[in-house]
């Protein structure tokens, strides 16, 4: 009997960190990268909540693999972006230590959430323009649509990235 009450208390410890998955890969405001979008950039981009993927609102290339997804973070936010169960088998983040090479990259080498960290506000820079910058990839294994959770406290805010697609269901 105590061997089995022992049993249940070790399962029940561990189901909530298998629930929760790894850690997020971390990206903090000091590796973050800056450049002037030019105004109008958030109309060409697909927003969720305080996060941007800049230039993907028309779709994304399928043609290149790795694809190179530019993130902005609202000022002085905390957001975790993941890729959904369903697209996992298909699609992987390379916002850590990546190098494009020209090359394919394995969905291995990527990961299924990060941590953006954002910068605080830059008074010089205008205020369209004034989020924190994260250069990074999605690794997708060929055209479709990753579907993606974005959670900045509350609820998650989900959206679907087209990879050489038109529609996404």
């Amino acid at each position: 009997m105590r061997l089995l009450v022992a049993l249940v208390v070790v399962l029940v410890a561990a189901v909530p960190a298998l629930a929760v998955g790894p850690e997020p890969y971390l990206r903090s405001c000091s590796s973050s990268a800056y450049g002037d979008l030019g105004r109008g950039w958030q109309q060409r981009a697909v927003v969720a909540g305080p996060l941007a993927f800049v230039e993907a609102k028309d779709g994304l290339s399928s043609s290149r693999f790795p694809q190179k997804v530019l993130v902005v973070i609202e000022p002085n936010r905390i957001v975790t972006l993941t890729i959904a169960a369903r697209s996992r088998a298909r699609a992987a983040l390379g916002y850590n230590h990546i190098r494009q090479t020209g090359g394919r990259i394995p969905l291995t080498s990527g990961t299924s959430a990060v941590r953006f960290e954002a910068c605080g506000v830059v008074a010089s820079r205008a205020a369209w323009n004034r989020g924190t910058q994260f250069p990074g990839y999605f690794l997708v294994n060929g055209p479709g649509c990753v579907h993606v959770e974005i959670r900045a406290g509350g609820k998650p805010i989900r959206r679907a990235l087209r990879f050489g697609v038109t529609r996404c269901s």
